[in-house]
């Protein structure tokens, strides 16, 4: 009666162990789908920012080049009416 007993502790510990493990294995098959869309996500931004890089150097090219004519323009206007021409 005592070895049924032992036996069916032991059972019992055993099952309690494997589920222990499926809910282990499953917590870890979660984090690695985090970890993989954060992964996917700090790629994205990187590439954003790199996006965003290039569109303020254009756009900062494209402001200088707008400030340039105008001041041009105006120069030329300026030294047209000083000199007479």
């Amino acid at each position: 009666m005592r070895l049924e007993e032992n036996d069916k502790d032991m059972f019992k510990k055993l099952d309690n162990i494997e589920h222990s493990l499926r809910t282990q294995e499953k917590v870890y098959d979660k984090l690695d789908r985090t970890f993989e869309e954060l992964k996917k996500d700090r790629l994205k931004e990187e590439q954003n920012k790199k996006e965003n890089a290039k569109n303020i150097r254009e756009l900062k090219m494209w402001m200088l080049g707008v400030i340039g004519t105008i001041a041009s323009t105006i120069i030329i206007a300026i030294l047209r009416t000083f000199f007479g021409v």
